[in-house]
C-alpha cells in the first residue's frame, strides 16, 4: 500500500469532520479532491472506509476505525514534524546542532561551527545532546542535525561521516623544537589517552598508539585530563593524547603538539532523510570540505 502525507491527512480530516465538505475546507482544497483521495485508499485496502447518506454526512466503518488506531503512532509523528516544519517558516532558517558537550568544545567541531556561521543562508544555533538522545532530538525537531562518533540507527535517518577528530598531545613541560610528536616520543614517557568515545573504541585507539611503538599507555576520562591540564601537572602523567579543547589558555605549562600519525576519533552527522532543510546533504558536504587537511599537510586553522 503507498500513502502519501495527503492521503493520511485526508483520511484523518474524515474521521474527525464527518463530511466531506467539511474535512475540504479543513483541507483547504475541493470536495471532489477529497472524494478522490477517499475512493483511492479504499481501492488501495480494498475495502469500505465510509458510509455517506444524503446530507453529505459520513460514517467510518470498523474498517477505517481498524484503520484510524493503526495509524495513531504514525499520525502523531506526522503532526509532531509538521509542527517543526511550521516553526521553521515563523522563525526562518535556524539551523540547530546538537553535539555531546564534548564534541563541542573541540577544536575539530569548532572549524565546523565557524565554517556554517558565515553561510548567509540561515542562522545556527547549539543544543546539547547525549548519545542516547540524539534519535529523540531529530525525530522532535529540537535540533535539525546530529553530531556524534556513533551514528544515530534508523531508516529515517542519513548518516555520514565526517573527517575524524585529529589527536594533539597534551605535554606536562614545553617540548622545544618540537613542531609534532611522534609516536616513538611517547615510549619514554608515562602518558595515557583521554576517552570521550565509548570505551571498546577508546580501547581500539589505544592499541593503534601502542602499536606504532608508543610504548605502553593507559585511558583516563575527560574530567580527569582536564583536572590534569587545568592543575600544575605533578606525578607520574608526563603526557595526555587527546583530541585538544578548543580554547584552552588556562594552563601555560601545557602545551599541545599535533599528534599526526595516528587517526583520531571518530566524527559522523546524522538527519532526517526527509527534513524541510532540502539543502542538508550539501551542507554535509560543505563541513567535509572544511575539515579536509591542506593539500600541504598542515592542519587547517580555527577561523
Amino acid at each position: 500500500m503507498n500513502l502519501d502525507p495527503l492521503h493520511l491527512r485526508a483520511f484523518t480530516a474524515l474521521m474527525n469532520e464527518g463530511s466531506v465538505s467539511r474535512a475540504s475546507l479543513e483541507l483547504r482544497t475541493s470536495p471532489s479532491n477529497v472524494r478522490r483521495i477517499w475512493q483511492s485508499l479504499e481501492e488501495q485496502l480494498g475495502d469500505r472506509l465510509f458510509i455517506s447518506n444524503e446530507t453529505g454526512e459520513t460514517r467510518p466503518t470498523s474498517a477505517a476505525k481498524l484503520l484510524d488506531r493503526e495509524m495513531t503512532s504514525l499520525l502523531a509523528e506526522m503532526r509532531r514534524f509538521e509542527a517543526s516544519v511550521d516553526k521553521i517558516h515563523r522563525n526562518g532558517r535556524t539551523l540547530r546542532l546538537g553535539a555531546d558537550r564534548n564534541v563541542f568544545n573541540t577544536r575539530h567541531f569548532g572549524r565546523l561551527f565557524n565554517s556554517l556561521r558565515h553561510d548567509s543562508r540561515f542562522r545556527i544555533s547549539f543544543l546539547e545532546v547525549s548519545g542516547d538522545d540524539g534519535r529523540g532530538a531529530l525525530e522532535s525537531g529540537a535540533c535539525d542535525m546530529v553530531f556524534a562518533l556513533d551514528g544515530t540507527p534508523g531508516r529515517r535517518f542519513e548518516t555520514r561521516y565526517l573527517p575524524p577528530m585529529r589527536f594533539d598531545v597534551a605535554c606536562a613541560r614545553q617540548r622545544e623544537g618540537e613542531p609534532t610528536l611522534d609516536p616513538s616520543a611517547l615510549a619514554d614517557l608515562n602518558w595515557s589517552l583521554a576517552d570521550f568515545s565509548t570505551r571498546p573504541l577508546a580501547l581500539d585507539r589505544l592499541k593503534k598508539i601502542e602499536a606504532c611503538g608508543g610504548g605502553s599507555g593507559s585511558l583516563c576520562s575527560q574530567t580527569q585530563f582536564m583536572r590534569w591540564a587545568e592543575e600544575r601537572p605533578e606525578g607520574d602523567t608526563e603526557a595526555i593524547v587527546c583530541v585538544q579543547p578548543a580554547s584552552f589558555s588556562r594552563s601555560p605549562q601545557v602545551s599541545f603538539l599535533p599528534f599526526e600519525s595516528v587517526a583520531g576519533f571518530p566524527l559522523c552527522v546524522t538527519y532526517l532523510r526527509q527534513h524541510p532543510y532540502e539543502f542538508l546533504p550539501v551542507i554535509t558536504d560543505q563541513m567535509e570540505r572544511a575539515l579536509k587537511p591542506p593539500a600541504d599537510g598542515s592542519r587547517p586553522s580555527l577561523s
